[in-house]
C-alpha cells in the first residue's frame, strides 16, 4: 500500500496547487537570492509537479523534481523523485487517474514520502506561506 504524505505536508502541497488548471503552472519566489524558486505545474487531473530548478551551463536542472498524485479525499501520494546533478531518476509509484494502481515500489515510495515530508516544510518556511497547519500530524 503506498504512503500518503502527512497531513501538514498535504497542506502545504494544497497551498500550493491551488487554483492551478490542468496544464497550468505557477512559481513562488518569495524569498528571492536566499532560496530557490518553486515552481508547481498541474500536470494532469490528479497528477502534480513540484520542483526547484536552477541554470548549468544554459540548461534547467531539477533540485529537485517531485510527481504527486491526489486522492479524491485529498491524499497525496509521492510518484517520482529527480535529482538531475545525479543523474537520479526513481518512480515508485504509477497510477492512473482513476486510481488504478499500475506499479508501486513500497520502499521507494515510503522514501519518497518521508523526504517529501520534510521538504513541504522546508518550502513553507523558505518561501514564507502563510497559512495554519492542521492541529495534528501523523508524522
Amino acid at each position: 500500500m503506498p504512503q500518503a504524505l502527512s497531513r501538514e505536508a498535504g497542506a502545504v502541497l494544497e497551498h500550493l496547487i491551488k487554483g492551478l488548471e490542468v496544464g497550468g503552472a505557477t512559481k513562488f519566489n518569495n524569498a528571492p537570492r536566499l532560496f530557490m524558486a518553486v515552481c508547481v505545474d498541474r500536470l494532469s487531473s490528479r497528477h502534480y509537479s513540484v520542483a526547484h530548478y536552477y541554470e548549468q551551463n544554459g540548461d534547467l536542472m531539477a533540485d529537485p523534481d517531485m510527481t504527486f498524485y491526489r486522492t479524491e479525499d485529498g491524499q497525496f501520494y509521492p510518484c517520482s523523485f529527480q535529482q538531475d546533478s545525479l543523474a537520479v531518476y526513481r518512480e515508485s509509484l504509477e497510477i492512473n487517474e482513476d486510481g488504478t494502481i499500475v506499479s508501486l515500489s513500497e520502499r521507494e515510495q515510503a522514501s519518497q514520502a518521508d523526504f517529501a515530508n520534510t521538504w513541504m516544510r522546508n518550502i513553507a518556511d523558505q518561501q514564507r506561506l502563510s497559512f495554519s497547519f492542521p492541529e495534528t500530524d501523523d508524522v
